[in-house]
């Protein structure tokens, strides 16, 4: 039983990347990248949007699929999201991560927005989705693997809600825990943490005594998230960052105050015009000579780019032959 939810983001390309790549999570045998390299997969994604200068809004889409417990093993879980990859996203660079750390096995695709192709954006949509999931099910059935039915194909969630959402579970909570799941590795505290949220799922998180609350973007009420699951508490969200004590020496289970966003006053020196002027040049020239190292820099990327991506078309004709 194959499950598909996917999750486009605003956030920073190395975070999802870092956070598939856990080594807890997966291990180095079931790690592939499509039309990128494992070791450059952020620097190529990234160099794909310096290129079309798309470098704002949507950064990449996560693509999570989910099997039934016991019913495949992590090399084919693996090769079922390779292929899905392939057929989905040809014109992207995509990274293909199978975790293994959880009841069911599961893969991440995290899927460049940008075409390395054309420069085209990845639309995210309901048909969007569907296609996903009709090619993850095609793919199933060939596998001989379980597949959901009827109008629940149509629906994100994944396995672990399975079997809550025949009984009426709604299944945006997945979401959220999926959201707050990549927000937490991301962040060092509570505040960093509703940040990430805000910021790159316009998910609003409230803190109050000893709860914390969550409000997806969709809904108009704020879901606590002892309701989500225990994992999802104020109490194991804290113990969770105070597991390293690098995260942050503020202490993150204090309640949020106006003074912990103050911005400290600045007093500026009392300098003269004369003292200023003779800068301005200079600087100036500074940031015209840096940018035509960007310039440079992001020229050579390409090249490169282009370099690995006809070595790697030649590499499949000749592996196809």
């Amino acid at each position: 039983m194959a499950v598909i939810k996917i999750i486009p983001s605003k956030g920073r390309i190395k975070n999802i990347i870092n956070y598939v790549l856990n080594k807890e999570k997966t291990d180095s045998r079931i790690i592939s990248g499509m039309s990128c390299s494992l070791q450059n997969a952020v620097d190529e994604m990234n160099t794909t949007k310096e290129l079309y200068g798309k470098t704002d809004g949507i950064s990449y889409h996560h693509i999570i699929q989910s099997f039934k417990p016991g019913e495949t093993d992590p090399e084919k879980a693996h090769r079922i999201g390779k292929e899905l990859a392939k057929k989905e996203f040809k014109n992207h660079e995509v990274l293909v991560v199978t975790h293994i750390d959880k009841g069911h096995i599961h893969n991440h695709l995290v899927v460049n927005s940008v075409s390395f192709r054309d420069g085209l954006k990845l639309v995210s949509n309901k048909e969007t989705l569907r296609e996903i999931k009709r090619e993850s099910n095609r793919i199933c059935n060939r596998e001989n693997l379980s597949i959901i039915k009827g109008s629940r194909s149509e629906r994100s969630y994944s396995m672990a809600e399975y079997k809550l959402a025949e009984k009426g579970m709604p299944i945006w909570k997945e979401q959220l825990r999926s959201a707050i799941d990549e927000a937490k590795e991301n962040s060092k505290n509570l505040v960093e943490l509703k940040e990430y949220l805000k910021e790159n799922f316009n998910i609003d998180m409230k803190v109050q005594n000893k709860n914390l609350s969550f409000l997806h973007p969709e809904k108009k009420k704020y879901c606590r998230g002892k309701k989500l699951g225990y994992a999802y508490t104020k109490e194991e969200i804290v113990r969770f960052f105070e597991k390293d004590p690098q995260r942050n020496m503020v202490n993150p289970g204090l309640p949020y105050r106006k003074a912990d966003f103050r911005v400290p006053e600045i007093k500026s020196p009392n300098i003269g015009l004369s003292r200023i002027a003779p800068g301005i040049e200079s600087i100036a020239s500074k940031i015209s000579r840096d940018i035509e190292k960007e310039k440079i820099r992001v020229e050579k990327k390409k090249e490169r780019l282009l370099r690995s991506r006809e070595k790697q078309v030649a590499g499949n004709r000749e592996r196809e032959r």
